[in-house]
């Protein structure tokens, strides 16, 4: 995820506010060595740098501090032949004892809250595997999953959340779900793989 907007008035606890919105309220936990890997954007509120993204795909690395998480971002510009845009991330640690949000740095010196706000039942190395990244002010946020593409049913259910129980705006009008083409095979550890592809 890329943010570009300061981040709001901080509340107690740790989590910050926008107007009369609520806090925004994170997962207990999550296990920062099963977020390593490949990730792709399913669907997301975009900020200005992300807007016509296709073929959105995230890479997580483990950062130079303890719980910390680099992120490689990288998209085709308003179509799947598109340019290539990268945007490396630093995520650092937020909470010390809640590693369910950090602060991600697009560019110094400019840091802003990525709050892990759901996530599947299945664990996050798994291939069936998905989480749902929150902004405080609710102007923005990403579904994530190990595979470009999610059932309708699981997306519904994420969207619906978001409203219910995130206060996010009602029918979700900036929620743009992100296209995705990919040539999938299968690597030698038995896992898919996937390569961009422009057909």
């Amino acid at each position: 995820p890329c943010s570009v907007r300061p981040p709001q008035t901080t509340t107690m606890g740790g989590a910050q506010s926008s107007g009369k919105l609520p806090p925004l309220q994170a997962v207990p936990s999550v296990n920062v060595g099963k977020l390593m890997g490949t990730w792709f954007v399913i669907g997301v509120m975009p900020t200005i740098f992300e807007r016509g993204a296709h073929s959105a795909r995230e890479i997580y690395t483990a950062g130079a501090t303890a719980g910390a998480v680099d992120i490689d971002f990288t998209y085709c510009k308003n179509a799947f032949d598109g340019p290539l845009k990268s945007l490396p991330q630093k995520g650092s640690s937020w909470f010390g004892d809640k590693p369910s949000a950090w602060k991600v740095s697009p560019f110094w010196p400019i840091k802003m809250p990525y709050l892990v706000i759901d996530l599947s039942k299945a664990e996050l190395d798994k291939d069936d595997a998905w989480f749902v990244v929150g902004y405080p002010s609710r102007a923005y946020v990403w579904i994530m999953a190990r595979q470009p593409k999610m059932d309708d049913k699981v997306y519904e259910d994420i969207s619906k959340r978001l409203v219910e129980v995130h206060h996010y705006p009602a029918g979700l009008p900036d929620l743009v779900r992100v296209p995705h083409q990919w040539t999938e095979a299968v690597g030698a550890d038995g896992k898919p793989t996937y390569e961009r592809s422009a057909k």
